[in-house]
């Protein structure tokens, strides 16, 4: 049995004893209905959160970074296993400004990198990209629900050239 059955037999006594407590006895027939039932829920909502949080992975900055064979070192300051965080002047070692950088998202809807909050403040590239965990976005604090895409013409162009 693995652990995933375990896990799921178990949330069904606790169920079968919540009902049991609010006099609501099961029928032998009802109640094995009731433990498939739960177990391909439970089944299924392992399985949706295995493919989210694989789906994250891929989006860190530091997998897009190794991606292209980079190592380390690079962002890490030469440090071949970094103890510390990348700092923020690490990445303006290639990126060389966030100038630059906002030049080469033009073609999202809103430029994550040229708006109101970074051409206001001395915003570092570490308050939204964090290496090793999910980036987040800045923008967040005030404005919800936005997403960086690119416009449509650009998203089609991308696709021909793959």
């Amino acid at each position: 049995m693995s652990i995933s059955a375990y896990a799921c037999a178990a949330q069904y006594r606790k169920i079968r004893e919540l009902f049991n407590r609010q006099g609501l006895l099961l029928q032998e027939g009802t109640n094995l209905v009731l433990k498939r039932i739960f177990c391909i829920f439970a089944v299924g909502m392992i399985l949706a959160t295995s493919a989210v949080i694989a789906e994250d992975k891929t989006g860190f900055t530091a997998d897009r970074h190794k991606g292209r064979n980079l190592a380390c070192g690079a962002c890490h300051g030469g440090e071949a296993q970094p103890k510390t965080a990348a700092s923020a002047e690490a990445c303006l070692t290639c990126h060389k400004s966030l100038e630059a950088v906002a030049e080469r998202t033009t073609g999202f809807v809103q430029n994550p990198h040229d708006n109101h909050l970074t051409q206001s403040t001395d915003l570092e590239c570490t308050v939204c990209h964090h290496g090793h965990k999910a980036d987040t976005v800045a923008c967040e604090q005030c404005h919800s629900g936005f997403k960086f895409e690119k416009s449509q013409p650009e998203a089609k162009q991308d696709a021909a050239k793959q």
